[in-house]
């Protein structure tokens, strides 16, 4: 039994798929499941079963399954102990994030990192502000960068960037570059992300602010990721909000047109957040600095002030 071992199998039982476990680890696909096999051959049951179109655990697994994230969680804090002695020479870096600062912001600062300790192994995980929270408050992650600071207890926030919701429609749309209201808006379909977002929480509070909600659109699309939006909006399906960080290319290039709704400007702050009274261990900290000295942020970021 080995640490690799473990960590396929946690994956694996919470994707509950092969490929995306793999993709995340950095192995083969059939590399993951000869990890599982001779977990289960070394225990002697079985852990996971396994069909065309899904992964389900056993009573053996769903069983196994707190320990061995037991294990796997005092594994990793004895692994940052050591690294803080090797003086950051090795180590590996958990991060948890929201799709746009995944995808737009993140990538420049680990490669600020990495630059200066290429020794230390950096994954970043994606999910919705809930469950970047969540894998804070399992320790599943180190840091996360997220939308909102409502994720409970036990959790650190730290604000560090703030960013807009703007409107977008299709380029063609006869609102696109124009004014409308907030009555002429809730005629329209709207474009959402699905529940546990922070963009859609702060999207809906400022609805409320108005008393409306998302019940008085005509129709609601709720998607996962920020670019299915865009593709959503260019194909015509609604009206959605959106980070002006991450459609500032597709608004360039002209793939879709802002509207502007005078009575909802929407802004709001990522969040660096980490577990309460928890030692991250130095590479944590270390990124961490990165992300919250705000002249390197605004370098890396090529913002001026």
């Amino acid at each position: 039994m080995n640490i690799k071992q473990l960590e396929a199998f946690l994956l694996v039982a919470e994707l509950r798929n092969f490929t995306k476990t793999a993709a995340q680890l950095g192995m083969s696909q059939p590399a993951v499941s000869f990890q599982i096999k001779a977990l289960e051959e070394e225990l002697g049951v079985t852990l996971l079963e396994r069909n065309e179109k899904k992964v389900l655990l056993t009573e053996a697994g769903r069983l196994l399954y707190p320990e061995i994230k037991q294990v796997v969680r005092h594994y990793r804090k004895i692994r940052a102990m050591v690294n803080e002695l090797q003086g950051l020479k090795s180590g590996h870096l958990m991060l948890g994030a929201t799709s746009m600062p995944a995808e737009y912001l993140l990538p420049i600062f680990i490669g600020g990192f990495r630059e200066q300790y290429p020794g230390v192994r950096v994954s970043l995980q994606v999910g919705n502000s809930t469950t970047v929270a969540r894998w804070l408050r399992d320790r599943e992650i180190d840091l996360g960068v997220l939308g909102t600071a409502a994720g409970g207890e036990g959790i650190e926030y730290h604000p560090w960037l703030e960013d807009e919701l703007i409107f977008i429609v299709p380029s063609w749309h006869p609102w696109a570059g124009g004014n409308i209201s907030l009555e002429e808006l809730v005629r329209e379909p709207l474009i959402i992300r699905e529940s546990g977002s922070g963009t859609r929480q702060a999207l809906e509070a400022k609805l409320a602010e108005h008393n409306v909600t998302v019940e008085h659109f005509p129709g609601i699309l709720e998607l996962g990721s920020n670019q299915s939006m865009v593709r959503a909006v260019q194909a015509g399906l609604g009206i959605a909000a959106v980070s002006s960080r991450m459609v500032h290319e597709s608004l360039a290039t002209g793939k879709v047109a802002r509207v502007i709704i005078p009575e909802l400007q929407i802004r709001y702050h990522l969040y660096v957040a980490w577990p309460h009274q928890v030692s991250n261990g130095l590479s944590a900290t270390i990124f961490k600095s990165f992300l919250t000295d705000r002249e390197l942020c605004n370098r890396l970021l090529g913002n001026k002030g």
